[in-house]
């Protein structure tokens, strides 16, 4: 596994993840905080992209072996869409051009 920064060029607002294989994860509540809202309703909106089929939270989210729990990319540019449509679509960007892997 290698790290990978993502900082938010509107905001400033920086997340650490891994990149293993083929996806990205990165820690729920970095995720929370990029896009500017608590746990809670980062949850909702976590639950909501699973319900509509936009991730399927039995590959796109998971536990650390901290147990923090993780969001693939796909689980990010989902949660965003439905808050900060300019903040997925700035993460969405970096993934497809700042990692060395195809995957958004």
């Amino acid at each position: 596994m290698r790290s990978v920064d993502y900082v938010c060029a509107s905001s400033s607002r920086k997340i650490d993840g891994t990149l293993d294989d083929k996806t990205a994860w990165f820690e729920f509540r970095q995720v929370a905080y990029l896009f500017g809202m608590n746990a809670q309703q980062a949850t909702k909106f976590l639950r909501q992209a699973d319900t509509t089929g936009d991730i399927d939270a039995t590959k796109d989210v998971r536990s650390s072996d901290h147990g923090v729990c993780l969001l693939s990319h796909r689980a990010v540019v989902a949660v965003g869409y439905q808050v900060n449509y300019g903040r997925a679509t700035a993460f969405r960007r970096w993934c497809a051009s700042g990692l060395s892997v195809q995957f958004c």
